[in-house]
């Protein structure tokens, strides 16, 4: 059947991305990685299309239960490509907006986590599935939709601590240097986990900063992220590390798109990310 979906999807991304969540799940601790795979599974059953502030409404009748099922199944196959085979194959020439597929996304993240409540898959299994899913979504929600940076001004960012991180004098500092180049930065302290991605999710930002003082925020830091990613796919995501924490384990561990080591260029690489150089 000839597909006449209206996204695009990217399998390189789809790669990079669940081989990012397997690594996470070797190597945090299990407490951890079953915090993860809660966020996601809850995050996208109640998943919602809101990119240039359309809201799609996901109702469940609108799936085939029988295809939500097979998906469900094919999440929890040991390879991990047979899910963007699925996509591709099976969902992709049913759906026409990726509103329709997060429906689907969302009926197969409820029902991956009626299974796991009711003993019918493993704890492995769960998160592998997990990985797969956040990977799908992270493969068809990643482009650009037009005009999605003229929603927010063009160097507009938030700057946060991660959640339970008692240092915020680094991107206190950070906020005032990329101020005086002309950024306009919300800077946000203190905030909890649901209360960041709340905001974020209402502000829409084009860039989060995110502050790392020590390598005991990492397990906050990656679930921080994997909520930004679900809750906007477009997000740019930059995160200072302190003088503790390893730049290699961010840059394989964690999903994102700059790790800043200087203010100054972080300023220049945010924005050729975003495509503003060409323009001021």
């Amino acid at each position: 059947m000839e597909s006449r979906h209206s996204f695009d999807i990217n399998p390189a991304l789809y790669t990079r991305t669940q081989s990012l969540f397997d690594a996470k799940r070797r190597k945090l601790p299990p407490d951890a990685v079953e915090r993860l795979a809660r966020e996601v599974v809850e995050r996208l059953a109640e998943k919602r299309d809101v990119l240039n502030g359309r809201v799609t409404e996901l109702v469940p009748a609108s799936t085939d239960p029988e295809m939500v099922a097979a998906f469900c199944d094919i999440l929890l196959a040991p390879d991990a490509s047979v899910a963007l085979r699925f996509l591709e194959d099976r969902l992709s020439p049913i759906v026409k907006e990726r509103g329709d597929l997060y429906g689907y996304i969302a009926a197969a993240s409820r029902e991956l986590g009626e299974r796991w409540d009711a003993g019918e898959v493993t704890f492995l299994d769960v998160t592998l599935a997990v990985g797969k899913l956040y990977a799908l979504v992270r493969s068809v929600g990643s482009g650009r939709d037009a005009g999605f940076l003229d929603a927010n001004p063009k160097k507009y960012a938030i700057f946060a601590n991660v959640p339970g991180e008692q240092h915020t004098l680094g991107v206190s500092v950070a906020a005032e240097v990329f101020r005086d180049a002309g950024w306009e930065i919300s800077l946000q302290l203190d905030r909890s986990h649901a209360e960041l991605i709340d905001y974020v999710s209402t502000i829409r930002p084009a860039v989060i900063g995110l502050s790392l003082s020590s390598a005991m925020g990492l397990d906050p830091l990656v679930r921080l992220v994997i909520a930004l990613r679900l809750a906007l796919p477009n997000i740019v995501i930059a995160v200072a590390g302190g003088e503790d924490t390893d730049e290699d384990t961010l840059r394989t561990l964690v999903d994102l798109d700059l790790v800043i080591t200087n203010a100054e260029q972080a300023q220049s690489d945010l924005s050729r990310l975003l495509s503003l150089e060409a323009t001021g």
